[in-house]
């Protein structure tokens, strides 16, 4: 998978997913990648053109980007000649309360757009994280890298997402969202409160899949593990939210995520 960080934030994230050899990060930052401009303006009237070894390496991409930037105009001009490929994107929504007016606008005209796309189909899923909410429940890091916590949160999703959708499960199968399930997020639980943490308050969710990740112990010995799992999907099912689950093996402890999709505008 080809993986994009687009900015200062995009590519922090993106930078995280340079461990593992199944990904080809790239990172764009003014001056790097993408030539400096003034506004916002500009740098949506750049002329992209990525290495054509992409387009016949990579048959997925994923960007990162957060919207408040100038350098965030650029972000369709970016998509624009990957079209040909399954495009993912996340978008992180920054803390609105500590922008300019003018970032604030930046960001609600990218988010806006960025979802208009994905209900065409133009994007196949908006990954939606939220800053302000990610640091309430996980913290942050020391001033010079203040966003490192809630960064390795968001790539521990993603990198979750697509290993996920690329493993047979153990247990249970994998989701199959409705075409026009195409805004997402992702958020932690736990088996024993059924707590959720999501990473961004999605409204008017329509389908929930839950994904487990279970050490061989609790695979071997815990007789408790399927009607727990089968407890917390009903939970979701009452609310009329088509539901599902798939469990998968991990070397670690058992962790959880929960995915939340919706075809609605947010």
């Amino acid at each position: 998978m080809l993986v994009i960080g687009i900015g200062q934030a995009g590519g922090n994230i993106a930078k995280l997913f340079k461990k593992h050899k199944n990904y080809q990060v790239v990172l764009l930052d003014e001056g790097k990648g993408l030539t400096k401009k003034e506004t916002v303006e500009e740098y949506d009237s750049i002329d992209y053109s990525p290495p054509k070894t992409w387009l016949t390496k990579h048959s997925e991409a994923l960007v990162i980007v957060s919207g408040c930037g100038k350098i965030a105009g650029s972000t369709l001009r970016v998509l624009e000649p990957l079209k040909d490929l399954r495009l993912n994107v996340c978008y992180i929504v920054p803390e609105l309360d500590y922008l300019s007016s003018e970032a604030k606008l930046r960001h609600k005209v990218h988010y806006n757009v960025l979802q208009e796309l994905t209900r065409s189909g133009v994007i196949n899923e908006l990954l939606l994280f939220d800053n302000e909410l990610a640091l309430e429940h996980f913290g942050h890091g020391p001033i010079k890298d203040y966003y490192s916590i809630i960064n390795f949160y968001y790539y521990s999703c993603l990198h979750m997402n697509n290993y996920c959708k690329n493993v047979k499960p153990t247990f249970g199968e994998h989701h199959t969202p409705k075409e026009i399930s195409r805004i997402t997020t992702i958020g932690f639980s736990t088996l024993d409160k059924n707590e959720e943490k999501l990473l961004f308050q999605l409204d008017n969710i329509t389908e929930t899949c839950y994904i487990i990740n279970a050490s061989e112990e609790d695979l071997k010995t815990n007789d408790d593990l399927v009607p727990t799992i089968k407890e917390m999907a009903n939970i979701n099912k009452k609310q009329e939210r088509e539901t599902s689950f798939a469990v998968f093996e991990t070397s670690q402890e058992t962790n959880v995520y929960v995915k939340h999709f919706t075809h609605f505008i947010q």
